[in-house]
């Protein structure tokens, strides 16, 4: 049997749905961040399950367009959960990571990888600023952060305001037709009319993730994108 499998037989496939049809579910930031808690220690096995890929696309993705001097540059990870994506980000030479996330067992996980420089509990609204000066990162990363029932979509200025000039953001989600998302683009496309920022690269990504519906895990695949823009 190989590793992989061996792996996935350990895991609790109920316990994992349990929790995965939760993840989807319509919670108050309070829940949200008790259900991360209670769920760190078990969180990347449960989304193994659903062959959950966004890290991966979105670090291949800033792989692809990031041509600037990866060993000095600062990243800012939000929300960095376990560190699935600094960890990818330092396989390809990125080496200097700022993580944040709500959840604290979460971001006990990622210490414990020895990725971050610096990680802090913080619930990023558009109402509470980050604790950061402007003009900080020279990357920022939100890859499923902006999914629905996360990250509310109006905190794009506040990620925008973090970058430095010339600086870029990642962000990363499902490619659902929802009021979320349609306003999502809709401030995305108003920071371009403004001249903030522009789109460097948008990736439509197949067999995303298996789709969750609310009776569990479909054995069909959802849909993602990838954007990168450039802070200007």
């Amino acid at each position: 049997m190989s590793d992989l499998k061996m792996e996935n037989s350990r895991i609790d496939v109920a316990a994992a749905t349990k929790n995965l049809i939760t993840l989807y579910g319509k919670m108050e930031v309070e829940e949200q961040v008790n259900f991360y808690d209670s769920w760190a220690q078990d969180y990347e096995q449960h989304m193994s399950v659903m062959d959950y890929q966004a890290p991966r696309f979105g670090v291949e993705t800033v792989d692809s367009v990031y041509l600037g001097d990866r060993e000095n540059a600062l990243v800012l990870d939000v929300p960095c959960g376990t560190g699935l994506v600094a960890d990818g980000l330092q396989k390809l030479g990125f080496k200097n990571f700022h993580g944040i996330d709500g959840s604290e067992r979460m971001l006990k996980i990622a210490e414990s990888k020895g990725l971050y420089q610096r990680l802090t509990c913080w619930i990023v609204t558009s109402d509470n600023p980050l604790p950061i000066e402007p003009g900080s990162y020279d990357l920022v990363t939100i890859v499923g952060g902006l999914a629905q029932q996360h990250l509310p979509w109006d905190i794009l200025p506040e990620m925008l305001r973090v970058t430095k000039p010339g600086g870029f953001i990642c962000f990363a989600l499902r490619a659902e037709e929802s009021d979320h998302r349609s306003k999502l683009l809709a401030s995305t496309q108003e920071l371009v009319n403004k001249g903030l920022w522009e789109k460097v690269v948008e990736r439509y990504v197949k067999n995303w993730q298996k789709d969750m519906l609310e009776t569990g895990l479909s054995e069909e695949y959802a849909d993602g994108v990838v954007a990168v823009y450039k802070k200007k």
